[in-house]
């Protein structure tokens, strides 16, 4: 799998290298380093596609994953990597549902005066 993570690109060149690298970087600065990692994502790029953020952070998870064996205390990054991912694409998905923009990150301020979690978290 890291194969495919490693070597698979996004919509922006260089760019997306550095939101995968900035993710990591959140989620292995513990303890709490991964709480605002997708509102600092949203800020600094906000007119990224809504699904290169979630993709940015299993990649990130996968990374960690695959530089650490289990076991690591870095390992907790990943999870919360996964974690965050899912419930950033549920995000979309319920913006979708509910009518709501959700094609970029910038358009997820709107949803979070609905669903605080992110926002808040």
């Amino acid at each position: 799998m890291r194969g495919y993570f490693h070597f698979r690109s996004m919509s922006g060149g260089a760019s997306d290298l550095d939101k995968v690298h900035f993710a990591i970087e959140r989620l292995l600065d513990a303890p709490d380093g991964w709480r605002p990692l997708v509102r600092e994502m949203v800020t600094r790029w906000p007119e990224a596609p809504a699904g290169e953020l979630v993709y940015a952070l299993v990649t990130a998870a996968a990374e960690i994953e695959a530089m650490f064996s289990p076991g690591s205390p870095a390992r907790d990054g990943a999870a919360q990597g996964w974690r965050l991912a899912a419930l950033l694409g549920v995000d979309f998905y319920a913006m979708d549902i509910l009518g709501l923009p959700h094609g970029r990150a910038g358009d997820l301020p709107g949803y979070w005066k609905i669903d605080p979690w992110f926002r808040d978290l």
